[in-house]
């Protein structure tokens, strides 16, 4: 039997001060910084070559990401979105009308209901392209996250399907999002944390 798992302190210490930084974020600062790092997005070559790409509805405190799933759906390529249910984060395709028909969760997250039916990414070859979130971040790659390991879990599974099948499941390229204020120069990781490969603030 697994024994309890026990929170990294130092890891729950951060989120705390990073939870007190964004609440003290202005709305004004939070649409500047957004906009800028919407525009990198969509001006980076990893965006511009993918076409399955993975990324998370942004709450009112994150990276406003409603602009590039709009830019995905509009140039005609594959969007997917995250389904949080019974521990566990699926990517799923999120087609024209879906934004506006989400149900949101007890956290306040859109996503889709239950009962829709859609294509899941790892059915299909997995993923181009991950816009990923965070609690915090360091220019190496480091990524802090919220707490629940799901986004670990997710692009640990896509590096190891893509280990075991290169020819048909692809490696994908991961950028993490995040405001100028979730830049450290260090944040606390342990053996799950998957580094991503680049991340991407408005500085």
């Amino acid at each position: 039997m697994r024994g309890k798992i026990v929170p990294n302190v130092k890891k729950v210490a951060l989120r705390k001060v990073i939870d007190q930084i964004l609440a003290s974020m202005s709305q004004e600062d939070r649409q500047r910084q957004s906009k800028v790092i919407v525009d990198k997005i969509l001006s980076h070559p990893k965006y511009k070559e993918a076409k399955r790409i993975a990324l998370f509805l942004s709450l009112p405190s994150e990276v406003n990401t409603e602009p590039i799933l709009r830019d995905i759906l509009s140039r005609g390529d594959a969007a997917f979105v995250p389904q949080y249910c019974k521990g566990k984060m699926r990517m799923l395709r999120v087609l024209p009308g879906d934004l506006e028909a989400m149900p949101e969760t007890s956290w306040g997250i859109k996503q889709h209901a239950k009962d829709v039916v859609r294509e899941d990414a790892l059915d299909n070859g997995g993923l181009d392209l991950v816009i990923a979130p965070g609690a915090a971040f360091t220019a190496a790659g480091w990524r802090l996250g919220h707490g629940g390991g799901y986004y670990d879990r997710y692009l640990a599974e896509l590096k190891r399907r893509h280990a075991e099948e290169p020819g048909a499941f692809v490696d994908p390229y991961i950028l993490a999002v995040g405001f100028k204020q979730q830049l450290f120069e260090e944040v606390p990781v342990d053996g799950q944390d998957v580094k991503v490969d680049e991340v991407v603030t408005a500085e």
